[in-house]
């Protein structure tokens, strides 16, 4: 039997004091009847002997119990074998011994089952031991009587207490079963209501974030579709007019006879001029219309078998005069075997020409090569050219529209900035990819691919307000209480801390675990009425703060581990290591007239300790300009700190934190400890002192409002002590 049916059986077992107030019952009945039937002394005195040694029996018996109670059941069981031993021998009752049978039922109620085998040998042994020593007042009979009634009982109580015992391990195996899945089940019910509110928040999320889009959708349709028209309707108005302009310049250009006039060299050049810049106009104005109907979606494709060498050759004649010009070489690779593809002529041609021209345009020495290949049903066509080329920075947003290059080369060549944009697209329409390559100083290379047959299947556009590519991103929909959707389930640990400063902390180190910042003690109760938690994190300045809220929370919430700690804020840990006070970069003129006067004495020479020379410069005369009379030493490390503090007295110390060779927390440390240098009034100085001194708690407190069982403080200390010895890594979750 294990200590928990052990337990149990215990728990079974008659108290004896019921046992001794029956017998001190009997007695004084026994007395009372001797009393009323004989008036004689002799048979009275008896009586009342076995009455007085009743009463001792009880009250020692009771008083055992009390101090010890197996002691006291024991003796409960000998009280009784005394007592029906002196009735039948001083009272000349030898058939009282049958009533021997009784002490040892008794003590399987009052002990167990193998005390009351212990008490039926002890019994019988002193039986036949009074037979043999007194025969005279003890008959053969009732001995033989009172054995077999000692050792029928023996047979009743097997009989009776082996389905007793089975009972009792049932019982307890079920009660362990029952404690388990009560455990499980708790746990499930906080998963449960975790998962139920991580729902909710997702639903109203999903709902909020339906009606914004739906909304968002209108607003943005509506917007698009007057920005077609407007655009539409405006480059129509403008390309009316521009077309008029273009077609007179022509005639004065090229016909100057029909005006009865002759034109000037000047003017020739002026109204050429015009006749570019109005050409250039109406591009732009087509490149527009063409982008508009792009994002419209209105852009229809008229796809038929083109030869595309015809198209290549096409586009380079009309670009061939620019080439000549800039006496630029030129360079066609097409493969014999090429086949037709099935594209839109135009749009391929513009897309062709758009690339060649600008590769002519930005390039003034080498050439231009064109190269064609066809690889697994998709022919590739590249334009490389020896141009300055691309930079990084522009090679990522050079198709947006209107997006001209961040260097003033690409202004000077004029352009929109549309053609590689609605090149691209074009491209994409017809199920391609385009792509550039580029080195500064050496050329670059504009890539598309186009499939030479059309797709199987016909792949749907999504709305123009809809990249297929899209992912919402807005952060006005994430709520903080809301799981990731990798861990529906993450740990949940509520922070108890009055400074605020924890939660955040401890953000930082994990995104796997929920935090709950509390404040105080009932704001923290009230979240984990809302909702269980794995853990509560209390910080405490003190150890005694400490202690006393840990008290009220295990009143508070009995089931949740605690967890105790006590993290400085920076400014006490400064003050902790010596510090007069602490200075957070940029420091301005004011901190440093505060710090002068915190020394509270006559300030005439300031050691400035930082590994910046910048920043020591800057130091030094907004010390000079707050008083011009003070003596500035600077130092770049902590052991010239060190040996300038040896050499001379310095009146105020400014001590940055993060330096490489020693720390400001380490210089303290040592200026602590160096009887050669006197104390010096320090002020602390840097950005931020997390970067290789994280916040540290000095105690770490665990308990549950329970408590800790023996094997429970086992395991957590082997645990803990395990995690204190590894070094400092990462939160990891995941099961060991």
């Amino acid at each position: 039997m294990n200590g928990s049916a052990m337990s149990l059986d215990s728990e079974l077992r008659v108290s004896p004091k019921p046992v001794l107030a029956v017998m001190l019952m009997l007695g004084f009945v026994l007395f009372v009847g001797t009393q009323m039937l004989s008036p004689v002394w002799e048979v009275r005195k008896p009586v009342m002997s076995l009455l007085l040694l009743l009463e001792s029996l009880v009250a020692a018996g009771w008083l055992l119990t009390n101090w010890r109670p197996l002691v006291g059941r024991w003796f409960t069981i000998l009280a009784l074998l005394v007592a029906i031993h002196f009735a039948s021998i001083w009272l000349s009752i030898p058939s009282a011994v049958v009533l021997t049978a009784i002490p040892v039922a008794l003590a399987v109620s009052l002990i167990s089952f193998p005390a009351a085998i212990i008490v039926a040998v002890g019994a019988s042994l002193l039986l036949v031991g009074l037979l043999s020593l007194q025969p005279a007042r003890l008959a053969f009979s009732d001995v033989a009587v009172a054995l077999v009634g000692i050792w029928a009982m023996v047979g009743v109580m097997v009989a009776s207490f082996r389905p007793l015992h089975q009972l009792s391990e049932w019982v307890q195996q079920y009660l362990e079963r029952a404690e388990r899945f009560l455990e499980e089940a708790r746990d499930r019910k906080a998963e449960l209501e975790q998962t139920m509110e991580s729902l909710a928040h997702a639903n109203r999320q999903l709902a909020l974030a339906g009606e914004r889009m739906a909304a968002l959708r209108m607003i943005a349709e509506e917007a698009q579709k007057a920005k077609t028209a407007f655009v539409a309707n405006v480059s129509h108005e403008l390309r009316t007019p521009l077309n008029m302009i273009i077609g007179l310049v022509d005639l004065m250009v090229e016909t100057p006879a029909i005006y009865d006039v002759v034109l000037s060299p000047k003017m020739r050049e002026d109204l050429q001029v015009v006749h570019r810049n109005c050409e250039h106009l109406s591009n732009m104005i087509n490149d527009v219309l063409d982008l508009t109907r792009l994002e419209a979606g209105h852009l229809a494709l008229h796809r038929e078998r083109v030869d595309l060498k015809e198209v290549i050759d096409s586009s380079v004649a009309a670009v061939h005069p620019l080439l000549e010009k800039k006496q630029l070489a030129l360079q066609v690779t097409l493969p014999d075997d090429l086949p037709q593809v099935y594209c839109d002529r135009t749009r391929i041609k513009q897309v062709i020409l758009n690339l060649v021209s600008n590769a002519a345009r930005f390039t003034e020495k080498g050439g231009i090569e064109v190269e064609v290949s066809w690889q697994a049903q998709h022919v590739v066509v590249s334009v490389v050219d020896t141009g300055p080329g691309i930079s990084p920075e522009d090679t990522e947003r050079i198709f947006e529209p209107f997006y001209q290059g961040s260097d003033r080369l690409w202004c000077d060549k004029g352009g929109s900035g549309l053609g590689l944009s609605i090149s691209k697209r074009f491209v994409e329409l017809h199920g391609g990819q385009m792509w550039l390559e580029s080195t500064l100083g050496v050329g670059t290379s504009f890539v598309f691919k186009l499939p030479v047959s059309p797709p199987v299947e016909h792949i749907a556009r999504p709305g123009h307000q809809i990249r297929e590519d899209w992912v919402w991103r807005e952060r006005a929909f994430v709520t903080d209480r809301l799981g990731s959707t990798d861990m529906l389930v993450k740990p949940r640990v509520v922070v108890c801390d009055e400074t605020g400063t924890l939660c955040s902390q401890f953000v930082r180190y994990s995104d796997e675990v929920e935090f709950i910042d509390a404040r105080n003690l009932a704001q923290a109760t009230r979240d984990l009425h809302q909702c269980p938690a794995h853990a509560v994190v209390f910080n405490m300045a003190t150890v005694e703060d400490l202690w006393q809220v840990i008290e009220m929370a295990r009143r508070e919430v009995p089931d949740t581990p605690l967890v105790g700690c006590s993290v400085p804020r920076t400014v006490e840990r400064a003050l902790d290591a010596g510090a007069l006070g602490y200075l957070i970069k940029p420091v301005n003129r004011a901190d440093l007239e505060r710090a002068i006067q915190a020394v509270g004495k006559p300030v005439r020479r300031v050691l400035v300790v930082d590994d910046d020379p910048d920043f020591l410069q800057l130091l030094s005369r907004m010390l000079r300009v707050c008083d011009s009379t003070l003596e500035v030493v600077t130092a770049t490390s902590g052991e010239q700190a060190l040996s300038e503090l040896r050499d001379g007295v310095a009146d105020l110390m400014l001590l940055d934190i993060v330096m490489p060779d020693m720390s400001g927390w380490e210089l303290l440390e040592r200026l602590a400890h160096d009887e050669r240098v006197k104390s010096v009034p320090t002020f602390c100085v840097s950005a931020q002192d997390l970067t290789d001194q994280p916040p540290v708690s000095n105690l770490l407190v665990a308990t549950i409002g329970g408590g800790l069982s023996l094997s429970k403080l086992l395991r957590c200390s082997l645990e803990v002590s395990g995690l204190l010895l590894e070094p400092d890594a990462g939160l990891d979750l995941m099961p060991g």
